[in-house]
């Protein structure tokens, strides 16, 4: 979402002069050189006539400047911006886009500048979105925009730059506007990111220390059974937000955007009356960006790609809207917290407890020892001993995650907003790490990575102290259960169901959809079907746009199969030994494939004879042709976008590519 339809600056596109200047606008400079300054120019405009350009200057010293007009703001109001800006040539240097605060009788910069790395922005010729949120802190009147860059720099070198944007959201604002309205009951939304339920304690750990998450479990209702509709954080966070499968939202692939035609969680709460925020590990254009579209229906996301940056920005932001929180009179808040701790790379916070007696030593282990040494399955590179190692790193993170959550929880409580708090604590993926030889990290279709857990807390709602061991619950869930439990209206079309209410018959199988590499999972109360191999590259460069084939004659697909209660781990391929439970199952997920518009009923009849006896083939058939072709609610026409240069080398970075 890169619009700003009601921005708080005037003039961000440049278009109004006023005495040979952009109205709104000054420029300031501090190099040595004063005729290196910012400047209208038509060959700047990435919209409209004009942009502004800064030329660059060999040694040249100092800085030039563009500052907003000031805006009126106040102590915990969030600032949220972007600029586009666009090398000309190839300059070293590079503009730094933040906010400042007039606070304490001086302008003072309220939080680390957008930008993206020099050596990335001298190799990139298109328009890069910098842009950022952050929290004006205590003691504030105004705030302003600020675009600096040092004025050092080749001849014929310099920065185009076009659409500043600025909007300043305040929980202040809302609390007025809705004083004497229904108060509505708040909602904490915990999402943890790439954890499986084996490090918490109310999932049977019995060394890992995780007493914020397990009293949550003691206080609400806990299940078991639990599958991800996506095994990586962009897909699944879409499906958590939207009650949709992958195949239906569409935000599948590294370069795909979750559609605007959806409605989410945070868009539909919105509506009722909450006041939103998100607070998130992500960059601009990351996994579940604003630039990708994950901010959806928030009136504050505030984001970073710095973990402990996220942590100390929620609790900034509860401490200084502290005030409005303890006396809100109407309305409600949505808070979402993305809880990263648990995603590699990974870092050992108690040395002297955990030492690796392995290869590689007691070191933390980065995505580099990941890839090139743990990933290769090679025991020069790495033995039992580090495997282990690295086990007891990902419980560590975890447990810190756990340290995280506590201190949300804490806020609240000191709010008196705790005890009413309507919680949901849940994940998008799970990781493994070589249970089933060969399987790392995520995006594999087993359970250590499509077994998530998934807490609710909903007071009046949930039993506390319950655990279901037997219902098939899904991420898919988590919208309608937390919709019904607040007695809000739901969007059609959603694939999940309500878990706490009586209705149609529970669900007999659980699906999960990994476009980007090739993954479905089908699991019933017992048997799961593993498919991998399930796509193809469209063109296979760093964007990675593939295509499912599952059904062609000369399709790529392996299908594996296993009795999850003898064998969790997924060791014992029954495959050739129980055709039966394969075609079952295998049916099951072609009239999925065929439902969600993985494929459509033509190539699926051709195809299900080669997979499924006569019998079976034409029962599939005719529950295809009762069901329908996917309705408009249900599919949405998938999104793409340019990922910068930082976005992707975080992604690189992960491993991902």
């Amino acid at each position: 979402t890169l619009s700003f339809p009601a921005p708080s600056n005037s003039n961000g596109g440049f278009e109004l002069l006023e005495k040979g200047f952009p109205a709104g606008w000054t420029a300031e400079s501090r190099a040595t050189d004063k005729s290196l300054n910012w400047r209208p120019l038509a060959e700047s405009a990435r919209n409209g006539a004009l942009g502004v350009f800064l030329p660059l200057a060999p040694r040249s010293e100092g800085a030039a400047r563009i500052l907003s007009a000031p805006m009126e703001a106040g102590p915990g109001d969030v600032v949220k911006f972007n600029a586009w800006i666009r090398p000309a040539g190839a300059p070293v240097r590079q503009p730094a886009v933040y906010a400042e605060a007039w606070t304490g009788g001086e302008w003072r910069a309220v939080a680390p500048p957008a930008r993206v790395s020099e050596v990335q922005a001298m190799n990139y010729a298109g328009w890069i979105p910098r842009g950022r949120a952050c929290i004006a802190p205590a003691g504030t009147e105004r705030v302003r925009l600020v675009v600096e860059c040092a004025t050092d720099g080749a001849g014929g070198t310099g920065w185009h730059m076009d659409d500043v944007q600025c909007e300043i959201v305040s929980l202040r604002r809302h609390a007025r506007e809705t004083s004497g309205g229904e108060r509505l009951p708040d909602v904490l939304l915990l999402g943890a990111d790439t954890l499986r339920q084996s490090p918490l304690g109310c999932y049977g750990n019995k060394t890992n220390h995780t007493p914020n998450t397990d009293l949550l479990a003691a206080e609400g209702l806990l299940f078991e059974k639990v599958t991800t509709a996506a095994p990586w954080t962009r897909p699944s966070f879409g499906s958590i937000f939207t009650s949709l499968y992958p195949s239906q939202h569409k935000a599948e692939l590294h370069l795909s955007a979750l559609p605007q035609s959806v409605e989410t969680l945070a868009e539909v709460m919105k509506k009722r009356g909450y006041f939103t925020i998100g607070f998130v590990r992500t960059l601009f254009d990351g996994f579940v960006g604003p630039g990708t579209g994950f901010d959806q229906g928030f009136d504050v996301y505030l984001y970073s790609d710095d973990t402990e940056e996220v942590s100390a920005m929620a609790n900034a932001y509860l401490d200084l809207n502290g005030d409005v929180l303890r006396s809100l009179s109407g309305g409600g808040v949505f808070i979402f917290r993305h809880l990263y701790e648990p995603h590699a790379e990974y870092i050992n916070h108690n040395p002297e407890l955990v030492v690796n007696r392995g290869l590689i030593g007691n070191v933390h282990f980065s995505f580099d020892i990941l890839d090139n040494r743990l990933f290769k399955n090679d025991p020069a590179l790495a033995n039992g001993e580090d495997v282990l190692f690295a086990r007891k790193l990902y419980d560590g993170e975890a447990a810190y995650m756990d340290t995280r959550i506590g201190e949300t929880l804490l806020r609240l409580r000191h709010l008196g907003l705790y005890d009413k708090m309507n919680i949901v604590f849940c994940s998008d993926h799970g990781e493994s790490f070589n249970e089933k030889p060969g399987a790392w990290c995520h995006s594999t279709p087993y359970e250590t990575c499509v077994g998530v857990p998934l807490i609710l807390r909903l007071p009046g709602a949930t039993v506390p102290g319950t655990r279901d061991r037997e219902t098939l619950a899904h991420n898919l869930d988590i919208m309608p259960t937390l919709l019904g439990a607040l007695g809000i209206e739901p969007p059609a079309g959603m694939e999940g169901r309500d878990l706490l209410r009586p209705g149609p018959p529970p669900a007999a199988y659980s699906i999960s959809e990994e476009r980007k590499s090739g993954y479905l999972t089908v699991r019933g109360p017992r048997m799961k079907l593993a498919v991998s191999g399930a796509s193809t590259p469209r063109r296979d460069d760093h964007e990675s746009i593939r295509d499912w084939n599952l059904f062609s004659e000369g399709s790529p697909a392996v299908y594996e199969l296993y009795n999850l209660d003898a064998d969790p781990f997924e060791l014992d391929n029954l495959a050739e030994r129980d055709p039966d439970t394969l075609q079952e199952l295998k049916a099951v997920l072609f009239a999925h494939c065929a439902r969600t518009g993985i494929v459509d009923r033509d190539t699926l009849a051709a195809a299900a004879p080669r997979h499924l006896s006569s019998e079976r083939a034409e029962a599939l058939l005719r529950v295809v042709d009762e069901g329908g072709a996917p309705g408009p609610v249900s599919v949405h026409s998938g999104e793409l976008v340019d990922l910068s240069p930082e976005a992707l080398e975080d992604i690189k970075s992960q491993g991902y590519l």
